[in-house]
């Protein structure tokens, strides 16, 4: 599909097509679904274009730098601000959003850490919980 300038479709319009695909994405039910659809939608450069920006705005809230994040996502500083921009609009609500998206992700993360350590045997007597009473009674 060709590229559009959105000063050429009225606002209302423009208003309605966004407003329709909004609708759907809010419409779906689970997560294999919208990343199907998403997947669908977007082209692969589109969706890495879109992935990109939310790292961008996820070092951002990190605290880092400007000339960091250019460096480690190879972006000018024109996106990062525009980036940060967005972040802080409406209340900072879209920075709220990220943050909480950040530490759901890193609760899951240090979650499946936790059971692979609480599931990792190293050993015979690391098998099975007798068998890992006795190894700390006898301080093995």
């Amino acid at each position: 599909m060709a590229k559009v300038k959105v000063s050429s479709i009225p606002k209302q319009e423009r208003m309605e097509l966004v407003g329709d695909l909004f609708d759907i994405v809010y419409g779906l039910k689970t997560k294999t679904d919208t990343i199907d659809f998403l997947i669908g939608l977007l082209t692969p450069s589109e969706s890495l274009m879109l992935a990109r920006r939310i790292q961008v705005a996820k070092q951002l809230i990190e605290g880092k730098t400007y000339d960091e994040i250019r460096k480690n996502m190879k972006v000018s500083y024109n996106t990062i601000n525009g980036i940060e921009h967005w972040m802080n609009a409406r209340d900072n609500a879209y920075r709220r959003v990220l943050a909480n998206w950040m530490k759901r992700k890193n609760q899951r993360i240090r979650k499946k850490e936790g059971r692979a350590d609480k599931y990792e045997y190293t050993g015979l007597l690391d098998k099975y919980p007798q068998h890992r009473f006795l190894k700390r009674l006898l301080g093995l």
